[in-house]
């Protein structure tokens, strides 16, 4: 779920602190440069039409320049909602749009813990998608004069891919998730383990659909992905049973053999050795919740 959760005109000097969330957030400099800096890296530049992502939503501070004394970034966002913004005294020199993308943290995400701690995008491609996303976004809360927007909501959802993607595709990783989405027969492995966790999968069947040995299959999987075939396919379906126990009111019967286990207490005795909770007692605290 994603939201812009403060966008505005800045004059310097400015400075805002963010706590840390577990969420990925970023910042566009739609105007005007600025830097952004945490305790376990040195402050980056942010340029003119740049983006600074930070998957693990780790605390850090933005700001016209380091040192800069610091306002919580919830106080500054509220002071905009409430038509009256902070920093405007002076010649507006920023203008800053920043965004939040929610997930399920109950579950794994491979590819966001395969990415690092910040992410600079520069130089966005005028015109391109990623800059039309933007934008769309920059349009929507200028004539809605709020970051609340429904609209705006789903469109940073769009762009929040749009950088997954642009970073996949330019990563030199050589081991790790993000380097088996460049491994053609270990992305044709994912692949089927993702679209079929019921299946019965083996290591003799697997490896003759993607044309390897079970012992290559095997050592290549576990030196680029990290873990073993196995294990990661064990490890899908869990994930995939957490989000039907968790988001739907399927009988756990029916949840098991979607996702490749053989009967409900199969599932059940897997699903609380990994999440240390019963799928019913997962699926009664998310109602109550």
């Amino acid at each position: 779920r994603g939201s812009i959760f403060f966008r505005s005109e800045l004059a310097a000097p400015w400075g805002m602190s963010l706590p840390e969330m577990g969420s990925p957030r970023f910042h566009i400099a739609l105007s005007g440069d600025f830097f952004v800096g945490a305790e376990t890296h040195q402050s980056i530049q942010v340029s003119e039409s740049d983006i600074l992502m930070l998957p693990n939503g780790d605390s850090h501070w933005i700001a016209d320049s380091p040192g800069r004394v610091l306002v919580p970034s919830a106080r500054a966002g509220q002071a905009c909602e409430l038509g009256d913004p902070l920093f405007q005294h002076g010649e507006v020199t920023h203008r800053l749009m920043c965004g939040v993308v929610h997930f399920d943290k109950g579950a794994a995400h491979p590819i966001l813990d395969a990415l690092p701690a910040m992410m600079h995008f520069p130089a966005i491609e005028p015109g391109g998608p990623i800059c039309s996303t933007v934008s769309l976004i920059d349009a929507e809360l200028r004539s809605r004069h709020s970051t609340q927007s429904r609209i705006a909501d789903r469109l940073t959802e769009v762009l929040f891919l749009q950088l997954l993607k642009h970073y996949v595709s330019r990563s030199e990783e050589k081991i790790g998730f993000l380097a088996a989405l460049r491994d053609r027969r270990v992305y044709r492995a994912l692949t089927l383990i993702h679209n079929a966790p019921e299946f019965n999968w083996t290591l003799s069947a697997l490896g003759d659909e993607v044309g390897m040995s079970r012992a290559t299959l095997v050592r290549r999987f576990q030196d680029i992905v990290g873990v073993a075939p196995m294990a990661y396919i064990m490890d899908w379906r869990l994930m995939k049973a957490h989000e039907l126990v968790k988001h739907t009111m399927q009988p756990l019967e029916q949840i098991a053999q979607a996702t490749g286990f053989s009967s409900a207490r199969t599932l059940s005795r897997a699903f609380k050795r990994h999440y240390g909770v019963t799928p019913h007692d997962m699926r009664r605290s998310h109602r109550e919740a």
